[in-house]
C-alpha cells in the first residue's frame, strides 16, 4: 500500500512542477522585469534589502577577521 502512496506523491509533485514551469515560460521576460522594477521602487523593500545586505557584509567581515580574510 505504501508503494502506491509514493507513486501518487511523485505524480502530484511532477504535475505541480510542470504547472510552475508552464507559468514561468508563458510569462514574458518583460512582464517579469516590470514586476521587479515595481518592487525596487518600494521604499520598504529597498530599506529592508539594504539592512539585510549591510548585516550580511558585517557578519562576513567579522568572520573574515577570525579567518584572516580582508574585507
Amino acid at each position: 500500500m505504501s508503494g502506491k502512496w509514493i507513486i501518487v506523491a511523485l505524480v502530484i509533485t511532477t504535475l505541480m512542477n510542470a504547472a510552475i514551469f508552464v507559468g514561468q515560460v508563458s510569462t514574458s521576460a518583460h512582464a517579469r522585469s516590470a514586476a521587479a522594477s515595481k518592487l525596487l521602487d518600494d521604499d520598504d523593500f529597498t530599506a529592508g534589502l539594504t539592512k539585510l545586505i549591510r548585516k550580511t557584509v558585517r557578519d562576513y567581515c567579522s568572520v573574515g577577521k577570525k579567518e584572516h580574510i580582508d574585507c
